[in-house]
């Protein structure tokens, strides 16, 4: 009887307009409550029962309630939201029909408009579906919304898949053009290469194979071709297809599965460099001297030809690696052989000049997840950089190198991976950090590629894995951008990737103005935006592997929770709240609260208890004024909890502090 009371209605509205209001960003957490954190760095707690009318993420205006040391927000306008759409798992029990959002941090109670036609829809109990918000609970009654299409059925065993793509907006098929292939570049003069042995190395199961290799030993050193695929020659700009392309920008790999940025007629058959298939492609021979530095110009031309031999990394490791070879094991003919010792011999000479003249970052094993048909992880392969890979990756940096300089030099544009070294307000501390360590710096010459290059080989020297750690943190981001730029922490001027245009699209884009100099045309346009749509369409790939690979880490670990292996791991990150690091056997990811770093005795008196404190700026975790744990160390820990749903591992540390 008092709803309508027009006292209370302007008392109520007096008491609002007097209660200070703060605007800013909702957090949720997955236990039901909130914060409001304003850009001020303010943080107001919001109470379970007020979460149920915002959701992570959103901008709000919320009334601030000063209750002692807390302080408390009540969210009172929307003033945007981040959700548009979401993907949650469907309930369907008799006429109950409701969706829990596969985001734990989405916890609202959502309406769905035309619930109960769902079932005829073909819509069952478990299946997985993409929800629009209609409606939101600050500007109308409750969270109206709509499901607009099926994910994947509840029974799918590789559902997981099929939710990150959706989840962070990616396809989840290969394009499909009805096309008529052929050549769109006839003008181009392409030499006629079939007759030369060029080989591939990728993996056993690769279709999309974009590179080969040939070299020939001459008085100088080395002749180096690399001969690289070229769509360019099959889909011509600014079409449908070609816009697709920039749509997706790159090739998604999650395992045992892939969504190609062309469509798979292309990139896994008439692009492919196949054993005895006639291809067109992009070559570039470089001349490498005897002491491994690139000689003279390299040269740039288009080609046809047949890769003679399909190799994979594993075989051609185990030749190189082994003097003596058993029955079994693969070898190979006396031509092809030849080649492959030729090229190691100047791989390993390419990559010491690298080392003692440019930066080379420490290699990393790669963690390969094997699947079975129901979707599971069965194996974890740790494999090291073996002596195949580092002669592809020596020959691709090469070729990259050489494209960097050429578009630099003829178009002054391209795609290219920049990057400026440290970050210009974390300079001083560098400078600073270094000393400690007895390296001798100034701002201004770290602000140059030479004196970034000097000062990052002095660090090689002292193999000081903490320092390395360090110094990373002080580091502007990566970029790509449409004009040249050096790229400090590879130690060169230039650096456009132009090997792998079946799956990058910025790859594609520097075959075409490669090709616009070879055939003397005007260069195509470069898009000045290009660097950031290709950086965005990269994060949101790299969002849905790492959604992947921690859920099927999380369901391979589970039988480990609370048991007492314990695993060897590296801290690469450490945070107030504990501790990040990478397990060497496997890959996983723990987190290592700093509650559980230590051992607490609850018999021992207070002063005898020192406190266990991570410090983010350091990179080290202290126990009273002692370091007893920094960034780099290596850690037994034993897994404690693994959440699914968070896609999180949880550890402690196997040998407590203090």
């Amino acid at each position: 009887m008092f709803q309508d009371n027009p006292l209370l209605n302007q008392l109520k509205q007096t008491m609002q307009e007097n209660t200070p209001k703060r605007t800013g960003i909702v957090k949720a957490s997955e236990r039901g409550f909130g914060f409001l954190e304003t850009d001020k760095g303010k943080r107001f707690f919001i109470a379970p029962a007020d979460m149920k009318k915002v959701l992570h993420g959103d901008k709000i205006s919320a009334s601030i309630q000063e209750n002692g040391d807390k302080s408390t927000a009540t969210p009172v306008e929307l003033k945007h939201t981040e959700i548009k759409e979401f993907v949650a798992q469907l309930s369907i029990s008799g006429k109950r029909i409701s969706v829990k959002a596969n985001n734990p941090l989405l916890q609202g109670f959502f309406k769905i408009k035309g619930a109960m036609q769902l079932a005829d829809k073909g819509y069952h109990d478990g299946d997985w579906v993409k929800v629009k918000l209609l409606e939101h609970a600050l500007k109308g009654n409750g969270f109206l919304t709509e499901i607009v299409e099926k994910i994947a059925e509840h029974n799918d065993p590789f559902a997981y898949r099929l939710i990150a793509v959706a989840t962070h907006q990616l396809p989840s098929k290969a394009p499909e053009f009805d096309h008529p292939w052929q050549v769109i570049d006839e003008e181009l003069e392409r030499r006629d290469l079939t007759k030369t042995p060029f080989f591939t190395i990728d993996g056993v199961n690769t279709q999309d194979m974009d590179d080969a290799l040939y070299i020939e030993e001459n008085d100088q050193g080395w002749a180096l071709t690399v001969a690289i695929s070229d769509p360019s020659a099959y889909v011509p700009e600014k079409t449908d297809m070609d816009k697709e392309a920039k749509k997706r920008s790159f090739t998604l790999y999650l395992p045992n599965f892939n969504v190609p940025m062309l469509p798979r007629d292309l990139s896994d058959s008439l692009c492919s460099l196949k054993e005895g298939e006639k291809r067109a492609t992009i070559c570039c021979t470089m001349q490498i001297g005897k002491n491994g530095e690139i000689v003279g110009e390299p040269e740039f031309f288009a080609a046809y030809i047949k890769s003679h031999y399909r190799l994979n990394y594993h075989d051609v490791s185990t030749y190189l690696e082994n003097e003596e070879l058993t029955d079994n094991q693969w070898k190979p003919n006396k031509q092809l052989g030849e080649l492959l010792r030729v090229m190691e011999q100047a791989s390993l000479v390419r990559h010491q000049w690298r080392c003692d003249n440019t930066i080379v970052m420490k290699s990393q094993h790669d963690y390969t997840l094997k699947l079975n048909n129901k979707g599971e992880v069965y194996e974890i392969l740790c494999e090291p950089r073996r002596t195949a890979n580092r002669l592809v990756e020596e020959s691709m940096i090469a070729a990259n190198v050489c494209a960097g300089d050429f578009l630099a030099k003829h178009t002054n544009k391209g795609v290219f991976n920049v990057h400026s070294g440290f970050a210009s307000d974390r300079l001083e501390k560098a400078v600073t950090l270094l000393a400690e360590y007895g390296v001798t710096a100034d701002k201004e010459s770290l602000a140059t590629l030479e004196g970034y290059i000097k000062m990052r080989q002095e660090v090689a020297l002292l193999h000081n894995t903490y320092l390395d750690h360090r110094l990373r943190r002080l580091l502007a981001y990566a970029d790509t951008s449409a004009s040249p730029a050096p790229h400090f922490t590879m130690g060169v001027s230039h650096y456009a990737t132009w090997t792998s245009p079946i799956r990058k699209y910025g790859d594609l884009i520097n075959h075409r103005l490669i090709k616009s100099v070879l055939m003397q045309k005007e260069s195509t346009k470069v898009d000045p935006e290009i660097g950031a749509h290709l950086n965005e369409a990269r994060k949101s790939q790299r969002m849905a592997e790492r959604d992947v690979n921690n859920l099927l880490y999380c369901r391979y670990l589970k039988d480990q929770e609370n048991s007492d292996w314990r695993y060897k791991a590296e801290i690469f990150d450490i945070v107030k709240a504990g501790c990040r690091v990478r397990v060497q056997e496997n890959g996983a990811t723990f987190f290592v609260p700093s509650s559980m770093l230590g051992k607490t005795n609850k018999n021992a008196k207070d002063e005898e208890v020192k406190k266990i404190e991570c410090i983010r700026e350091q990179g080290v975790v202290k126990v009273g004024e002692q370091i007893e744990l920094q960034l780099g160390d290596v850690i037994d820990v034993m897994l404690t909890s693994v959440k699914p749903e968070s896609r999180q591992l949880i550890a402690k540390l196997a040998d407590p502090l203090g």
